[in-house]
Parts: structure tokens; sequence; C-alpha cells
């Protein structure tokens, strides 16, 4: 539907996941044959259309799935609860099995079917009879999709996204420790970690001291070749029978980076422009009028993160600096201040090295914010 023509703001369908056919191929392989993958980089570059799609496919080829998104919960009891609705779903098709089975008014026939579907599940804890122990709904939570893989004669594939949040939802330091004690005992169950905190995540895999030291192979994700975006910009603007030619689009990804999230967005508002505009061909004009409009919308999630990073002495200083081409170290300032400051912006994906003594600005968008609160 038009309204929807370059969706942004959330995990897009597949028509929409541009050129990343290959890598998804790859994850499918790995993860359908057993192994257990990490993916690590900033919000909004794609991970989680990557991911979704993945098990989609999976999923088309009898594998059972499920995902569990950390930064949508608060504690144990949530975490635990959101992983057994995710595997149950498999078996019952309900979203929410656990809510539904605790639900008096149901049909008692359809109760009764749906209890039949879940007895050999051995729910020996009294869940479904008042609130269970914590500590023994996580240990079962965190066993069941082995359980229900080996019980169904069926390969399952779990989802953890925004995983390095799982020591502030379960409020305890060996969190990590204790999934780690599960899933290595499971043969039928494979793993996808996503994590927008790079540094966290890296080193809870790649760190002999953490729990997850190589439990999974960490892979990266593939850029997006700029021909790739002008053939699917173009497609998508040919779809509403709006022109526009290879230059102009390359301006367009010269301005965003290719930074997927910011990429759709800027195009989207070109396109909501030419509509209001009543026109049907992409001009310099209409770039600039959707870029503009898109660094609008953008500018309230910058100002959180400036809130966040202003946190951290010279944080700030170092990326005023970096925006502006300028010297990172000065006379002035601490050499070792600085690099502290550097290492947390690398470590929090706002900038990457470009090289000795040079960095570059992971997302361009953000630079050209900075760049305008000081002009």
């Amino acid at each position: 539907m038009p309204g929807k023509l370059f969706p942004v703001g959330g995990p897009v369908s597949e028509k929409d996941i541009v050129d990343r056919e290959d890598f998804i191929t790859s994850l499918q392989i790995r993860l359908g044959d057993g192994q257990s993958v990490m993916l690590a980089g900033p919000r909004r570059i794609g991970k989680t259309s990557i991911a979704y799609e993945v098990l989609r496919r999976l999923k088309e080829q009898g594998f059972y799935t499920a995902s569990v998104d950390f930064f949508r919960l608060s504690n144990k009891r949530e975490f635990a609860v959101s992983l057994i609705n995710a595997c149950l779903e498999n078996r019952t098709g309900i979203r929410k099995t656990l809510d539904v089975l605790k639900d008096r008014a149901k049909a008692i026939a359809g109760m009764a079917k749906l209890t039949i579907k879940l007895e050999d599940l051995e729910f020996g804890f009294g869940f479904l009879h008042g609130e269970p122990d914590e500590n023994a709904l996580l240990d079962y939570a965190l066993d069941l999709p082995e359980i229900l893989a080996t019980r169904d004669g069926r390969n399952m594939v779990v989802l953890f996204d925004e995983f390095q949040d799982a020591s502030r939802v379960v409020s305890q330091e060996e969190i990590y420790k204790k999934m780690r004690s599960h899933f290595q005992n499971h043969k039928n169950v494979s793993y996808l970690f996503l994590g927008s905190k790079e540094g966290i995540m890296k080193a809870l895999f790649s760190n002999r001291k953490e729990a997850f030291y190589r439990f999974a192979v960490i892979l990266p994700i593939p850029p997006i070749p700029e021909d790739s975006w002008v053939t699917y910009i173009t497609r998508k603007f040919a779809e509403q029978n709006i022109e526009v030619d290879s230059e102009i689009t390359r301006g367009i990804l010269q301005k965003t980076g290719g930074h997927p999230q910011d990429t759709m967005l800027v195009c989207s508002e070109i396109y909501y422009a030419l509509l209001e505009a009543g026109k049907n061909t992409v001009t310099p004009k209409f770039v600039q009028l959707g870029y503009d409009r898109a660094l609008l919308i953008l500018a309230q999630i910058y100002d959180e993160i400036l809130d966040e990073l202003s946190q951290k002495s010279h944080v700030r200083e170092v990326l005023k600096r970096i925006a502006a081409g300028n010297r990172v170290y000065s006379r002035k300032a601490n050499p070792n201040e600085i690099k502290r400051a550097l290492d947390y912006l690398m470590a929090k994906a706002i900038i990457e090295k470009d090289g000795r003594g040079s960095y570059r600005f992971v997302e361009p968008m953000f630079q050209e914010y900075i760049l305008g609160e000081h002009r």
C-alpha cells in the first residue's frame, strides 16, 4: 500500500530487505545445521529484519522457532513467560498460551483440547495455579526449547534480541552462566543472538572469562552495496509511477551513507512531499525537502543519544571535533581521557575507525545533526 512504500520504524518484510540474500542464506544454513550465531551492530541497521526473515524461512522448512526481545522485558518472570509462550506457540498457534490457560472464561471444550496438546510437557511447578517460584519458572523456560524439540522430533531455532540486556532484565550477575549451563546441553536447538552494543556483545562471546565464550560464531553484517540501493529505490518509486534517475538516487545515498533506516526514512519523506505537491518526479529540491523532514523526525532520537553521551567526560566534545573534521587530540586535553572517550563512542557504535587517528560517523545524518546545532 502507498503508505508503506518505504517501511520505517521496525522490522521490514522480505521484499524490503535490500541485497541481503547471500547473508540470509548463510544464516539459514548455519542455524539449520545446529550452529549458534551472534550478530552485533547499532540499532536500526536491519539486524532484526534479517533475523525474522531467517526464522520465517526456517519455519517453512519445518523448524520450530521462537523469539524473545530483552529490550521489551523488565524482570525475570517476564523473561521466563515470554520464552515459554514463544516456544508453546509452535504447538498451539496461540501467541500467549499461558494467558489462555489461566483464563477461566474460555470454553471448556477449547480448554480441554489445548490441555491435551500440552499435557506431556510436565507443567510440574504449578504456574497454572497461583504464582510459581521464579527460579523454577526460569529453569523450566530455559530447557523448554530442547524439551519441545525432542518430544516433537523437530529442530528448533531461538532468537534473542538485545541479548546484552539479559543481565538488566533478570537482575543477577550470573544470568549468562545460568543460560549457558542450560543451552550447552541442548542437542536439537540452535540460538541466534542479536545485540546493539557491539563492544559488550563481542566481549560476551569472545572473552575467555565470559560464560558464552565461543558458544556462537560471530558474523559481521555486510554493508548494502550502493548499486543495490539504487536498484531498490528506483523500483519502489516506479511502483507509484514516480521517476527518479540514478544520479539523484546516489545523491540520496550520499546524504544517508546508505544507513538502512535513515535511507528508508528519507525516501519515505521524499515520497510524501511528492504526494503533497502532486508531482511524480524526484528532483534535488524534493530530495532536500525529504532529507530535512527526516532530520527533524530523527532529532528526538539524536537528542536522547546526546544526553546519554554527555554523562561521560569529554565524549560530547570529542564527538563535535570528529563531526567538524577537526583533530581529535588537543594540547589542552589529557590524551588518556580522549582515548577513553573514543573507545566509548566506538563501543556505542556511534563512530568507527577510518584509518590511523581518523574516525567517521556510523550514521552520517547524526553527524549532520550535530553540525547543525553549532552553525
